[in-house]
């Protein structure tokens, strides 16, 4: 899980407590991966039970912040992680794909019109993006280049999702043609 190992890598460089983790992994992935300060304290509970990670020892400072470190184990199993490639590629789960397959029969316009709506929401986001990787060649952040991969894969998955939706309404047309169903609807227009 990249959460889990984000969260050792990040206890390697020195110790630190919840909240600046969740900070920590915020800017190691240029805020494109939006991490739940419940998902931080969660997943520092289970590396604690496993073994992975220790609470830091009070300076005396009277900090009420717990601040974690990582075990020995901990260390171990973040470069395991490292070393092994991931052996299974991403799951397929998007709720847009849920709601195209549950509308397909009942309500061909809607089914459209949600693809239609959806694409629009991808070109919002690539423009976004795009910005971003601008605003990112003329900084000189010292990650940038690390932080420039995230956008591009960022960019490169809402352009397939765009191409996705449009095969998904060429199907859906076809499929209604063959049923002599609303396949009069009117194409939508490419943004």
């Amino acid at each position: 899980m990249p959460v889990k190992h984000g969260i050792l890598a990040l206890l390697v460089e020195r110790p630190r407590h919840g909240y600046e983790l969740k900070t920590s992994f915020d800017a190691l992935t240029g805020g494109l991966w939006d991490l739940n300060i419940g998902q931080v304290y969660s997943t520092l509970e289970r590396l604690r039970r496993e073994g992975l990670v220790a609470l830091q020892e009070g300076d005396g400072s009277g900090e009420e912040r717990k601040v974690y470190r990582t075990t020995p184990a901990g260390l171990n199993e973040l470069e395991a992680w490292l070393e092994a490639p991931p052996l299974e590629a991403r799951p397929f789960r998007d709720e847009i794909f849920v709601r195209l397959a549950l509308l397909m029969d009942r309500d061909l316009p809607a089914s459209l019109d949600l693809i239609d709506t959806q694409s629009r929401v991808y070109h919002l986001q690539m423009a976004d993006l795009t910005r971003q990787k601008l605003a990112l060649a003329r900084s000189r952040a010292l990650d940038r280049h690390r932080l420039e991969l995230f956008l591009d894969a960022a960019l490169l998955h809402a352009e397939a999702d765009l191409k996705w939706l449009e095969t998904c309404e060429e199907k859906i047309r076809a499929w209604a043609a063959s049923r002599g169903s609303n396949a009069d609807y009117p194409p939508r227009t490419k943004a």
